[in-house]
């Protein structure tokens, strides 16, 4: 076996010829040797000023003699009055750095580093210094006094360099310390240390740069978009749709307006009356017109009945609630009305809301064709006679999950401004029992590197009692519970927790063979997770199948 020389390097990347033959010459020393080349150090009080650095060309470690500190130059060396000089363009010119000076100095810093680490008035081995001249084979004249010969390194000396070395030192291997020489190589000349970050302190730091830029991005789209009273706005899941949306409810309320932000998603709707303040109605649609409509008439009735109950709400509910708002004073109407999801409304939906709006009011829609999970088709939408605003930068994901949802998800394309992240892991499963057993060595992965259970959600196409998780109120020692649950790990159906989004989304039962399951419920599950995506599928499909499952 060989030194150790740190850096380990090509030969060929120095450029200084003499520097390169000592270096390959070091490299072939026994094991028992450790080389650092270019070792950089400071001298005391210099501290503040980085640009009195100083370099020792090589220092060279052996645990029975000590360290040796040479100072390497190339060429063709003269010493004369007092003086360095080297020759070049056919004359000798002075050396700006004294070699041999360099040599001492960089020896007795190493020396008080070591003293100040170890915190001990000594090192018990030897210490030296040398000069080497590997471009030259002859020495003659007379040497300064603090100059030995044995401490002059020529070409010839490189191939034994090793019983040169030996020369330089005055005692050997009984006075043996590698505790000593170990210390000086890992705390002195060759001290190791990493920055890092733990994935929860990670996640934290990704969710501020993420709120920066979100909120760089709002601030351009609503300042582009002032002057719009009516406007739909298209884009992708994470290019910031619901907070647009409720950042025009603050401005439009701080104005002075009657404001209602309304969707489908009940779930949905909650988080957005959470984040607003006190005076804006924030309701989902259905929620709504029931406490509006139905409350005011009591002649309604809700059936019971769950085949009659999808029409109720489609249809008749709608219906009512048009005829209902087309009779109320203007004064009791909206100023603005803000519809976030817009892809799951209806027609006769946004003709309801119409005449909830005072003329002239303000009407603002948010949807995503990709996120088209209950309607047929987006044409109405597409073709209202508003103006139209595309959104194409994904603000929530990093870019590898947004990277996933186009490329294995078919999802629309979008334009990453999250970059880097951890890949997406995908799992496959044949037994809901395995694919459990997995989702719980996951989490338990998670949870030890320190991520809080709050940060992770469990999202399938399937109610709790039909999915891998049923039964189960904790996944080992960890809580599970519902969207709103605080502290414990969260459950949700992916159509449930559509429009929301979480730092790490767990996505499982994913199948061929179920409506519950299609390629855009998977996308929309998938698209929620901000930091780490996990999916779990049957081992029976192709994942790259995903974008091609039928749509409901």
């Amino acid at each position: 076996m060989q030194a150790r020389v740190i850096p380990n390097l090509d030969p060929v990347s120095i450029e200084n010829n003499g520097e390169r033959l000592f270096y390959q010459a070091a490299a072939e020393l026994p094991a028992d040797y450790t080389v650092f080349y270019s070792c950089k150090y400071v001298l005391p009080g210099d501290d503040d000023h980085p640009d009195l650095i100083k370099e020792a060309d090589f220092v060279i470690v052996h645990p029975a003699l000590g360290y040796l500190v040479v100072e390497v130059k190339q060429g063709e060396i003269m010493y004369r009055d007092g003086c360095w000089w080297e020759h070049k363009d056919r004359d000798y010119i002075p050396i700006r750095k004294d070699p041999l000076q360099q040599a001492q100095q960089a020896m007795f810093a190493i020396l008080d580093a070591y003293k100040e680490k170890a915190k001990t008035n000594s090192f018990p081995l030897q210490i030296r210094y040398a000069v080497a001249f590997p471009e030259c084979s002859k020495l003659i004249g007379d040497l300064p006094m603090d100059l030995h010969q044995d401490s002059i390194f020529l070409f010839g000396d490189l191939e034994n360099l090793e019983t040169r070395i030996k020369k330089i030192f005055t005692t050997g291997t009984d006075r043996a310390n590698p505790e000593a020489a170990q210390f000086l190589i890992d705390k002195v000349l060759g001290p190791s240390f990493m920055v890092f970050a733990r994935l929860e302190e990670r996640m934290d730091m990704f969710n501020e740069r993420a709120q920066r830029v979100l909120t760089e991005e709002q601030d351009r789209i609503l300042e582009e978009t002032e002057l719009d009273n009516r406007k739909i706005f298209f884009g992708a899941a994470g290019t910031g749709k619901t907070f647009i949306a409720m950042e025009k409810a603050r401005l439009l309320h701080n104005k002075g307006q009657k404001v209602f932000l309304t969707c489908f998603n009940r779930n949905l709707a909650h988080y957005c009356h959470s984040q607003l303040p006190h005076g804006i109605d924030v309701q989902n649609f259905h929620d709504y017109l029931l406490d509006n409509v139905v409350t005011s008439d009591g002649k309604i009735v809700v059936p019971d009945d769950p085949a009659l109950l999808s029409d109720f709400y489609n249809n008749e509910l709608p219906a009512l609630g048009f005829d209902y708002f087309s009779e109320l004073p203007e004064a009791e109407k909206y100023d603005a009305i803000i519809v976030d999801e817009g892809q799951d409304f209806r027609e006769d939906w946004f003709t309801c809301l119409e005449t909830m709006l005072k003329e002239n009011g303000c009407f603002y829609v948010f949807a995503d064709p990709g996120q088209k999970l209950y309607q047929e088709t987006l044409d109405s939408l597409k073709h209202y006679p508003f103006s139209k605003h595309k959104l194409t930068r994904n603000l929530r994901n990093t870019e590898v999950i947004n990277d996933w949802l186009v490329q294995v998800a078919g999802g629309p394309e979008t334009i990453a401004f999250l970059k880097g992240g951890m890949p997406v892991s995908v799992f496959t499963w044949t037994t809901m029992e395995e694919e459990r057993k997995s989702i719980e060595k996951e989490i338990g992965r998670l949870v030890s590197q320190g991520v809080k259970l709050s940060r992770i959600v469990i999202l399938s196409p399937n109610i709790k009692e039909k999915s891998c998780l049923a039964g189960m109120d904790h996944i080992k020692e960890w809580p599970l519970g519902g969207v709103e649950d605080r502290g414990v790990i969260r459950f949700s159906t992916i159509r449930s927790f559509k429009g929301l989004e979480a730092d790490i989304v767990f996505l499982v039962d994913i199948r061929e063979g179920t409506l519950a399951c299609t390629g855009t419920d998977v996308y929309v599950g998938a698209s929620r997770g901000r930091y780490l995506l996990y999916v779990f599928h049957h081992a029976g499909m192709d994942i790259r199948s995903i974008k091609t499952l039928g749509q409901c």
